[in-house]
């Protein structure tokens, strides 16, 4: 009888400790599961407000292509009022002295000494100048610093907006650079860079708010951390 006792009481205690193990076993499951669901909502989280800087720094970017078109035709205008007719009188007088110029022409006949306008290489040196100006607006510390200070604008306390490396350059008529979203909260970090290239437009092409992001592509974007 005494042995019976003992066995039931030695069972009771192995089916409870068994049954404390399971219970132990599955709550910590559904702690660690938590854990990874709060941990992957955070990253999702910190994912959309990294893309969601992204397509604001997108408007600052196109903001700053229709500032760069608008800087390169005052550039152009500039030239035009100043100094077109000097450099024309130069042009010419390299011919008048016999050295070939590539924009002006002399010309001498019964009517006497005239010049001809070479239009198309004088059209080719009017563009120069404002893919120049255009491209200046990327490169030169004094016009791209208002594109890296107008992100800075949109940073806020868990995002930050900036240019890696503050590295502009030109490639194909394109101009190259990454712009990274770099999200940090309650020791979550994420950060997605996206690739530009903008094209650098002729003097001639027309273009507005309706169709400058046409000048703009965008590389795939990648995941930092």
């Amino acid at each position: 009888m005494k042995d019976e006792k003992g066995y039931i009481l030695i069972s009771s205690l192995l089916i409870f400790m068994l049954v404390m193990i399971i219970s132990t076993t599955l709550i910590s499951i559904c702690i660690t599961n938590y854990e990874i669901q709060n941990i992957y909502a955070k990253s999702k989280d910190g994912f959309y407000q990294s893309e969601g800087a992204l397509d604001r720094a997108y408007i600052e970017v196109e903001n700053h292509v229709e500032f760069s078109i608008n800087r390169a035709n005052e550039k152009l205008k500039e030239f035009m009022k100043s100094e077109y007719h000097n450099f024309l009188q130069e042009e010419k007088s390299k011919e008048m002295q016999g050295l070939d110029s590539e924009y002006v022409d002399l010309i001498e006949d019964e009517a006497g000494i005239h010049f001809v306008l070479n239009k198309e290489k004088i059209n080719e040196k009017l563009n120069s100048i404002f893919k120049g100006e255009y491209e200046n607006c990327f490169l030169r510390l004094k016009y791209y610093s208002i594109l890296v200070n107008n992100l800075k604008k949109l940073n806020s306390e868990d995002v930050k907006l900036r240019v890696l490396n503050q590295d502009f350059d030109i490639e194909d008529n394109k101009i190259n650079f990454e712009i990274s979203s770099f999200y940090k909260h309650n020791g979550m970090i994420n950060e997605i860079v996206q690739g530009y290239y903008i094209d650098i437009p002729n003097k001639d092409d027309v273009y507005n708010k309706d169709n400058i992001g046409e000048l703009i592509n965008l590389r795939d974007w990648y995941r930092r951390r």
